[in-house]
Formats: structure tokens, sequence, C-alpha cells
């Protein structure tokens, strides 16, 4: 699958999400955490967290099968997976509108994927393996979240963004916030399971 990497300005914008658990919630929280207006859907269980949002008035929860109305003002959709029949209608019938949908793992029925993302003191970075492995995917999430977690490198991002405010537009402004990355890395290494260490196949 050849895909154009974008971010989306979801603000204020509402968002679909049918299904409850699984990977749904951490959909719902990313949404949430883009200004986004959630609205779940889903006749069965649901996760604490968007039971708790749900409370706190973040999330519209409708504990019911979806309906088409569902889909009324929503600039982004996501499926629980599970309903193949469903996914595959809406795949269909959203992309043929020009409408943004996505299966949660299952990037045959979406038209676009959800990369794994780190968010940590204003920096943002995103993962995709297009579907081959979302738990290497989940595992590199897990490790940059926690090396970007240093409270020197919330220190470090915090400086300089007082220095670029601190500046007027220009060249000065560039080269000074050159300089001061001057020094910065990120030292990191590999580990492999023993199957491929090995040579053999999973």
């Amino acid at each position: 699958m050849r895909l154009f990497p974008i971010a989306l300005d979801l603000n204020g914008r509402r968002a679909l999400v049918l299904g409850g658990e699984g990977e749904a919630p951490h959909a719902v929280e990313r949404l949430l955490s883009a200004g986004a207006r959630v609205a779940v859907v889903t006749p069965g269980p649901v996760d604490a967290s968007i039971e708790r949002a749900c409370r706190e008035d973040l999330v519209e929860l409708h504990r019911r099968s979806f309906v088409d109305d569902d889909l009324a003002g929503a600039a982004i959709v996501f499926l629980a997976p599970g309903d193949d029949a469903l996914s595959r209608r809406l795949h269909r019938e959203l992309t043929d509108a020009g409408r943004l949908v996505c299966t949660l793992d299952r990037p045959e029925v979406s038209n676009f994927v959800n990369p794994s993302v780190v968010a940590a003191s204003g920096l943002t970075m995103s993962f995709s393996s297009h579907g081959v492995s979302p738990g290497t995917i989940r595992r590199i999430r897990e490790d940059l979240s926690a090396l970007f977690a240093d409270p020197r490198f919330a220190r470090y991002i915090a400086a300089l963004r007082r220095l670029r405010e601190s500046l007027p537009r220009g060249p000065e402004r560039a080269a000074r916030m050159r300089q001061a990355t001057v020094g910065f890395g990120i030292e990191a290494k590999l580990r492999f399971p023993a199957w491929l260490e090995r040579g053999d196949e999973p």
C-alpha cells in the first residue's frame, strides 16, 4: 500500500468510533487529544477509559448498534475489527464518497492507516508498518515513550521554545536555533527475537 503521510486538523470536528474495546479506546484518546468531538457507538462492552470520558462529557456514548445516520457530519470514522461485512461496506461507501474510514488493524478495509504515535513535550512522532506488525510498532512506541519521558528532554524543548519566541523571524533566529541544537542526539540499540538471530522463521 502506497501512502501519503499527513496530519489532520480535527479540532472541533466530529469523529465516529464504532466499538468500545481493543484498539478503540486508544483511537478515542488520540482523537480527544486532537480536539475532535468524539462519538462512540457500540452494543458491546465499553472500556473504562471511554466510560470515564463519557462521565466527563468528553465523549458522546451510544450503547446500541450502528445505524447509517451515525455517519452524519463525521469527518473521520474508526471501526473496531469484528464485523467484516460492515467494515467492507463502509470502506466501499465512504471511500467512494471521498471520506476517511479505518478499521483498526485491518488496512485492507481502510483508506488510511492509523499510525502509532509518541507525543512528548511538544514533539510528535508517528510510526506505521502498513499493517504488517502492530505488535512491533507498539513496542517501538513504548520504548520511545520511555526514552522521551526523560525530564531533561522536556526542559530542552521548553528552552528552545523560549528562545524561538524571543527572537524575530529571520536568518539570525534560524542560526541561533541551529546552534542551540548542537550536542543533542539519540543513542539507540536494536534488539531482535532469538529466532531472527538464529536465521529461523517465526
